[in-house]
Order: structure tokens, then sequence, then C-alpha cells
């Protein structure tokens, strides 16, 4: 019979494929789980996305922030030089910015 519930649902489904197809972000890969600020269960922190509707690729840094989380979405050249900058950070730091951070000590007075 036309126009029962068992149409509506299947016409509702066809309408939402169709939209995923033109719409919003597939992902193509993430990161390993990792505890940021001590977060537990640990999730990605990178996913590498690809918008269908303009056919580009993005990488989004999941980030704590308080009870939730801030994602921050870069075109691949933005990932490129946040990258190179992590890289020249690690160099130069070196097995120092392994280290958990330590409490700083009070001054005795």
């Amino acid at each position: 019979m036309a126009g029962d519930w068992s149409d509506l649902t299947k016409r509702v489904a066809r309408g939402l494929k169709e939209v995923k197809k033109t719409t919003g972000s597939e992902l193509v890969a993430e990161s390993m789980p990792v505890a940021l600020a001590g977060r537990v269960p640990a999730g990605p922190v990178i996913q590498h996305r690809r918008r269908r509707t303009e056919d580009t690729h993005r990488f989004v840094l999941i980030l704590p922030f308080g009870e939730g989380e801030v994602r921050v979405e870069l075109a691949p050249q933005d990932y490129a030089a946040l990258t190179r900058e992590m890289v020249r950070f690690w160099n130069e730091q070196g097995e120092a910015a392994s280290r958990p951070p330590a409490p700083l000590k009070e001054d005795e007075a």
C-alpha cells in the first residue's frame, strides 16, 4: 500500500544515503590511541579525512579540553608545517622533551 510507514522508511533511508554521498567527510585513517592530559580511555589524536564534495584531504587534530575535546582541521600543507615544527622541537630538546614535567620546587625562606 503506497504511503504506509514502510514506504516512508525506505524513502528516508534512500535520502540519507544520498546525503552521505554528497556531504561531510569520510575517515581515511586515524592515529593509534594516545592518552593526552591523562585521559583514560585513550583515543586517536589525528584523523585523516577526505571531503567528497570538494575532493580534498584534511587532517583533524583531536585535543582534550575540559570534559570535551577540540577538533582542529588542518589543510595538508598546514599539517606538514606542524609536523616539521614538532620534529624541530624534539631535535632541539632531545631526551628532555620525552620526560614528564616535574613539579616546581617551592623556595624555602
